[in-house]
């Protein structure tokens, strides 16, 4: 045996961290979040507590985790015909605390802070 040996890590494993849901927008907006297993997440944005007639959006991304575990969340954001808004973008956020929290935007998206509901 080699007592002076590193061990050598193989493999690390991705914390279990389900964000399907539904989250209010800290810009008024229900958020329909479903977070698929291979960690692709989809999630619909609907204006005004849920109607979505000033802006309904979509977005398309992923979940990543950190060597921390921390997660984060990155994707593309469009808004669709039900809503009057037609913005589109890139956007981040973390998870802190149990909120989705935006880390960074590429044109105006509205929330900045998304708390899970249910």
């Amino acid at each position: 045996m080699y007592y002076n040996q590193v061990p050598t890590l193989t493999h690390w494993r991705q914390p279990a961290y389900d964000l399907t849901g539904t989250w209010q927008g800290d810009d008024g907006g229900i958020y329909y979040i479903r977070h698929l297993n291979n960690n692709r997440i989809w999630w619909t944005g609907l204006s005004d507590n849920g109607s979505g007639h000033n802006w309904t959006n979509v977005l398309d991304g992923e979940v990543t985790y950190d060597h921390s575990g921390g997660v984060e969340v990155s994707g593309t954001w469009y808004d669709v015909p039900r809503g009057t808004n037609r913005g589109s973008g890139i956007l981040g956020f973390s998870v802190r605390l149990g909120d989705l929290v935006k880390t960074y935007q590429s044109s105006g998206f509205g929330a900045n802070i998304l708390r899970k509901i249910s």
